[in-house]
């Protein structure tokens, strides 16, 4: 998994360019963004979460997603296709990771989600989580 926030991080991204603060009214749009496949994380790249810290709120960008290859992923399982999803933040900022925190965003609402370890890549802060 070393490295794997590499790809994508340096800002280009899939998303439109425009960010999208969240706010304290989101309203969930669709599914449970936790629940939801690669596809719905697509649409999002590019856009900005807050991460609910011990010290207060974090502001990341999802920078990028990495899919996982998984030929052998049994078809019963809630999630075809495993994913990394990248978050980039001021690195001052960035919380030590390695535990579940609550994101908001603003068309998906709230939700809990665990952010590996934090690392530092191109100078920014790097949280990334396993959506299996």
């Amino acid at each position: 998994m070393a490295g794997a926030g590499v790809a994508g991080c340096g800002g280009g991204g899939g998303g439109s360019g425009k960010v999208v603060a969240p706010t304290a009214e989101a309203t969930p749009a669709g599914p449970p963004l936790i629940a939801s496949e690669a596809s719905e994380w697509d649409k999002l790249v590019g856009t900005s979460f807050h991460i609910s810290t011990n010290t207060g709120k974090v502001s990341a960008v999802l920078a990028s997603l990495e899919r996982i290859a998984d030929t052998s992923r049994p078809t019963t399982l809630g999630r075809r296709q495993p994913f990394f999803a990248i978050f980039q933040m001021d690195k001052r900022d960035a919380p030590a990771g390695g535990e579940t925190y609550q994101l908001s965003h603003a068309t998906k609402g709230n939700f809990d989600l665990f952010l590996g370890m934090s690392s530092e890549i191109q100078g920014k802060g790097v949280l990334t989580a396993l959506l299996n």
